[in-house]
């Protein structure tokens, strides 16, 4: 089955952690604050105890009151919707330094549900704790409400995908947001570091996982991308990029 993995060797995870280490100490992956109130929060995250999650499990479900909003300190938290069906399409994935459940200040119940994809670490930010810091930092305001509408436009930008590009464009497209968001660049192209199955890859694509894997299969015998069967997966972007011109969105 493929997948892309961090645990693929000790040295790949140690990498992964030390780069995320080194991102939150000086709060340059804090995306959704300004930089006066990034340190300050941060600072302050820092000396609270963190919320351990195993791969799998949730922070938080549709239709649960909502309290807090959260930082993901260490791992990768997806924020995901489920149809009356039970079908799951993923919003995002976020990396550690970025905030999510941004949009409980809209409404005091979840719209959305959030699960961890591996093993991670997130601090709980209350609501309240967030208007007082708020209120303190105008700007910091400003910061979170476009972080807000931006997360708002790429769910948008997704379902529109949905209904206007072929799947091989929306997965192309996806691998390379996932090198451009986790990858890291080696002499082969852009490594993605972090663990990702076919079945997660479904879910922000909104496909069935035995067509991600036939699609990936034509990427990788065409030299867009390369895997092993338990290894990770190496995107070339350049190479890709030109693919999706070629293929344009229909």
């Amino acid at each position: 089955m493929f997948t892309v993995r961090t645990r693929a060797t000790p040295q790949v995870a140690s990498k992964v952690a030390g780069l995320a280490a080194s991102r939150l100490e000086d709060h340059s992956q804090c995306v959704a604050l300004s930089s006066q109130f990034r340190g300050k929060l941060c600072d302050d995250l820092a000396r609270r105890p963190a919320r351990r999650l195993a791969a799998g499990e949730f922070v938080y479900v549709m239709g649960e009151a909502a309290r807090s909003v959260y930082l993901v300190r260490s791992g990768l938290v997806k924020t995901v919707v489920v149809s009356t069906g039970g079908q799951e399409l993923t919003l995002r994935i976020h990396r550690p330094g970025e905030v999510f459940g941004e949009l409980c200040l809209c409404s005091g119940e979840r719209r959305e549900q959030a699960v961890a994809l591996e093993a991670s670490e997130v601090v709980a930010i209350t609501i309240e704790m967030l208007v007082a810091r708020l209120r303190q930092d105008p700007l910091a305001a400003l910061d979170l409400t476009s972080i807000a509408c931006e997360h708002l436009a790429e769910a948008y930008d997704r379902l529109r995908s949905l209904s206007a590009d072929t799947t091989m464009y929306r997965l192309a497209r996806t691998l390379m947001d996932l090198a451009a968001d986790l990858g890291e660049s080696t002499p082969d192209g852009s490594l993605v570091l972090h663990y990702i199955t076919q079945h997660e890859l479904a879910h922000l694509i909104g496909a069935r996982r035995e067509v991600v894997s036939s699609l990936l299969n034509r990427l990788r015998d065409q030299g867009l991308i390369h895997y092993s069967r338990r290894g990770p997966i190496t995107v070339d972007p350049d190479a890709l990029r030109g693919f999706l011109e070629s293929i344009g969105h229909a």
